[in-house]
């Protein structure tokens, strides 16, 4: 039978200060890492906290959340109206944000505006925009029309 109170046990074990038993180190989380450091709780009794947690906190992290999201919404609108003011149309040089688009050439995932919509990283929006020419919206239907041939079938 093994003595809970010899120096060789007491390295192999913590006591968890929640659920008050002794439990191998591996089932305590790191405090600090750096320092080899351990929280008091162990990983069950820790997870079961957070979990309680979020549930009667619930309204105000979907609040935080929701909040945050229209920061990067925000963010992001902001930096495609920047970046619009900065270039011209390509084919007849407008350089009206509000009329210029997104002409992807090649290797469309989605719409530039709908990714930001949807709040992805900074870098997923510059990949995408870096496949796209600057168009006004005019150009940009005439580009698509002769490109699809939309009317090359109809009697004009």
């Amino acid at each position: 039978m093994r003595r809970y109170n010899s120096p060789k046990y007491n390295l192999c074990v913590k006591l968890c200060t929640h659920c008050l038993q002794n439990k191998p180190l591996s089932d305590f989380n790191f405090k600090i890492k750096s320092k080899g450091i351990l929280h008091s709780h162990c990983k069950n009794c820790s997870r079961t906290f957070i979990r309680n947690h979020y549930y009667n906190n619930r309204q105000y992290y979907l609040l935080k959340a929701k909040r945050r999201n229209e920061e990067i919404r925000t963010f992001l609108r902001r930096y495609l109206w920047n970046y619009l003011k900065k270039h011209a149309c390509v084919d007849c040089g407008e350089t009206d944000p509000v009329v210029l688009e997104f002409d992807h050439l090649k290797d469309k995932l989605i719409e530039v505006t709908r990714l930001v919509r949807n709040g992805p990283s900074i870098d997923k929006v510059r990949n995408e925009i870096e496949k796209c020419e600057i168009r006004c919206a005019n150009c940009h239907r005439r580009k698509t029309a002769i490109q699809f041939g939309w009317y090359k079938n109809l009697p004009l």
